[in-house]
């Protein structure tokens, strides 16, 4: 821009209620500038460059004032052929769809830039690598157009891995939807919250730590991920909606205490796990919330549920050629000394009837009476009538008292090669002591001192061998 064409600027732009600051612009090594005040500009727009450094200051060639470049505009980098990008601590702020669809491989950010716009990474095919700053406050901040947020880093196919500072206190919606390459994420102490379908699609993520500052999780978060074994930590009370809906390469999974309530389909169609385990703390688990997973053969429901959503334990698979349900479940634990309700008012497609098994009305009353005669229902010995009167678990032919624990402390048990003697367990192999509820309680190579835990039950495992004991 010339000198001329600044000086009549004042005046063009009173008319139109336009500062001279939003008019002018430059170039400078293929980056476009804009100024943002007599001191700031952002970068506008890329023309060309294949390793762009994003500087913290740049000089009008026109006029030769030195600005601070503190922004990156929307769209500025749209479908940019770049390799690779620096950006320096002086921008606070990358705007929305910054650099949507561009072909960079490598991200490095420097400690001052506090905010990431929505989008603003999203379906960069070719990004691999992204350094993150500690300063980093906001990630995927809402664009004012539509009021969508998150979003930042979806659909970068290639993204192996990144850190999360614990600056970022939410992880907004989708930030890393549809990142398949994606198989490490470290999220730090800090972070309060993950958004709806955060992690959703990332079929390479085998496991993520949850921190113990996160207090809430959204739905949908790790829906069709490649996790395995999953722990929801029990200051999460609440487990989403979706929220492992179809994660096909799970093997297990933990609640940990103090979760409250388990959301509709939030285990659906896993398939890989064998066994569920849900603490005393939950009070409700939701429609459809285990269905679909036809492997698991034994369910250990804890003594706080009270409500259960339709066809929550519809547990089994449709035969290929008469497309009747087939199951492996054998046994069925409740230690609630009050029968689990049927929750109706639990937000279903449709109205339906009482039944957590099957989640339909078309399956026949003999297919029905085949599944109560087969599975065996063990609850507290003291409740065993209130479950013969109770609407649905009357129906099973054997409602059994919950099986003795075996002797414990105070005496000597062999089993299968675990010992206990005198209050100590001893084993050829690594031993494992972990509560009803699955939590992992203690554990020691050769011998263990149970004694040292709280006083109740416990399952003992040693290899593949496992056994129930007391500590009084």
């Amino acid at each position: 821009m010339s000198n001329l064409t600044k000086a009549l600027l004042p005046a063009v732009m009173a008319v139109f209620g336009i500062s001279v600051a939003d008019a002018s612009t430059f170039t400078v090594d293929g980056l476009q500038y804009i100024t943002l005040s007599d001191s700031t500009v952002s970068v506008k727009k890329y023309f060309e460059g294949t390793d762009v450094k994003i500087p913290s200051k740049v000089t009008d060639p026109d006029d030769d004032t030195e600005y601070a470049v503190v922004q990156v505009e929307r769209q500025a980098f749209y479908q940019a052929d770049i390799k690779t990008l620096s950006v320096a601590g002086s921008v606070k702020h990358i705007d929305t769809y910054a650099f949507w669809k561009a072909k960079v491989e490598t991200v490095t950010i420097e400690d001052g830039l506090e905010t990431i716009g929505h989008a603003a990474f999203k379906a960069c095919p070719k990004l691999a690598s992204v350094k993150l700053p500690s300063t980093l406050k906001e990630l995927g901040t809402v664009w004012d157009v539509t009021g969508v947020d998150g979003c930042v880093f979806a659909e970068c196919g290639a993204l192996k891995e990144i850190e999360v500072p614990g600056s970022v206190e939410t992880l907004p919606q989708q930030t890393f939807m549809g990142c398949s390459s994606l198989a490490t994420v470290k999220l730090n102490e800090g972070t309060d919250s993950i958004g709806e379908r955060a992690f959703e699609l990332c079929t390479s993520l085998r496991s993520l730590e949850i921190p113990s500052s996160v207090m809430k999780l959204g739905h949908g978060i790790f829906n069709k991920s490649g996790l395995e074994n999953p722990v929801v930590p029990g200051q999460i009370k609440i487990i989403p909606n979706s929220a492992y809906l179809w994660c096909q390469s799970m093997q297990s999974f933990k609640i940990e205490e103090g979760v409250e309530e388990v959301g509709k389909s939030s285990f659906a169609d896993c398939r890989g796990f064998t066994r569920i385990d849900v603490p005393n703390s939950v009070e409700w688990i939701r429609s459809d919330a285990f269905q679909g997973n036809p492997f698991v053969k034994e369910v250990y429901i804890g003594s706080g549920i009270r409500r259960m959503g339709h066809g929550c334990l519809a547990l089994w698979a449709p035969d290929e050629a008469t497309n009747t349900p087939q199951w492996v479940l054998e046994e069925i634990h409740i230690a609630s000394p009050v029968p689990p309700v049927h929750e109706q008012n639990d937000d279903h497609f449709e109205i339906v009837a009482d039944d957590f098994f099957f989640g339909g009305k078309e399956f026949t009353d003999e297919l029905r009476a085949k599944f109560y005669s087969e599975v065996k229902l063990y609850v507290p010995e003291s409740a065993i009538e209130e479950y013969k009167k109770a609407d649905i678990w009357k129906e099973f032919t054997n409602i059994l008292p919950e099986k003795e624990p075996q002797e414990g402390v105070d005496g000597i048990t062999v089993d299968s090669g675990i010992r206990i003697e005198n209050g100590i367990v001893y084993a050829d192999s690594k031993i494992e002591v972990y509560t009803l509820s699955g939590v992992l309680a203690a554990f020691s190579e050769g011998s263990l001192n149970l004694e040292m835990l709280g006083k109740g039950m416990y399952i003992v495992r040693a290899g593949d061998k496992t056994m129930k004991t007391v500590v009084k």
